[in-house]
Parts: structure tokens; sequence; C-alpha cells
């Protein structure tokens, strides 16, 4: 997965030993930042991933369908309900995949189930989409955070509150 994910020379350089944090550092030194948090993905479940990117996602304003939208993804992953995951998605989509909270949704849609409605055969998604899909909301976190800066500002940011909530290791 992390050959999906990572960049070539990021992928030559990681190393299994270390955590996803202590690779993420090293690739910040580089300025690597997108590298960086494709490390933090690779360093947890995509449900974990999914529950620390929505807690990032709420310090920014948010309109009230996109509230609405993180609202559902928290009680989905408490219930993991399948009637839910599918609103998810057609929420994820009218606020747009190009935002984090609609890519997370998207990720969220791709860590469970069919894609296909249930009259339908189903068809599952490959296990390295909703990683990716987390990435890039990571990576428009990254961007927002950042404001006027450039977005390794916003990476360290978010690097820095990987740090915290995974208490400090």
């Amino acid at each position: 997965m992390k050959e999906k994910l990572m960049t070539p020379e990021a992928f030559a350089g990681y190393r299994s030993a270390d955590s996803g944090y202590e690779n993420a550092l090293n690739l910040m030194v580089s300025g690597q930042w997108e590298d960086a948090l494709a490390s933090l993905v690779l360093d947890k479940t995509p449900e974990k991933v999914l529950g620390w990117v929505v807690q990032q996602v709420t310090q920014l304003p948010l309109n009230p369908p996109a509230l609405q939208c993180v609202a559902d993804i928290n009680q989905w992953l408490k219930t993991h309900d399948e009637g839910l995951r599918r609103d998810i998605f057609l929420q994820a989509e009218n606020l747009g995949f190009d935002t984090p909270v609609g890519a997370a949704g998207l990720a969220l849609f791709w860590m469970q189930g069919s894609m296909t409605p249930d009259e339908f055969e189903a068809v599952y998604p490959e296990a390295h989409l909703a990683p990716l899909m987390l990435h890039c909301a990571l990576k428009q976190l990254s961007v927002l955070l950042a404001a006027d800066n450039a977005p390794l500002i916003g990476a360290q940011n978010l690097l820095a509150q990987w740090h915290t909530v995974q208490g400090g290791h």
C-alpha cells in the first residue's frame, strides 16, 4: 500500500521499524509534506485515521451541510450502519470530493461494503482507495490550515496534532 500513497523516493526511504510519525518527521525535514501525511495514513487503520481527520476538520469553519456530514461520519464510526454509509456518500458528493469533509465521506464509503445499490451485484472498492482518499483529505486540510502560507505549514500543524493525539509516541 505504501507504494500507492508515497512517491518512489519516500517509499525507498521508508523505515518499517519506525512509526508513521517518525517516518513523517524524517520526510518533513526534506520538505516532503505530502509523503509525510501519507506516512500518517499508513500508521493506523483507515477508521482510526478517519476519526482523527474528522477531528481536524472541525477546526475549520464549516457550513451546515458539512457539519451534518461530520456528525454522520462520527455516528457511522460508532454504528457502521450501512444506510448511513450510503447517506454519507451522497452528502460527500454534494459537498464535493475536493473538500476535506467530502473526501473523508468518500473514504468512509470505500472502507466497507459494496459500491453498488442493493439491487445490483456487489462491487467492492480496492483496499488502497480509502487510505488514498484519506491522504487527499489531509492534503486538502494542509492547504486550508496553512492559509496564505505554504501547505508545508499546514502539514506541520497536522503532524503536531497527530503527535499529541497519539500520546507523544
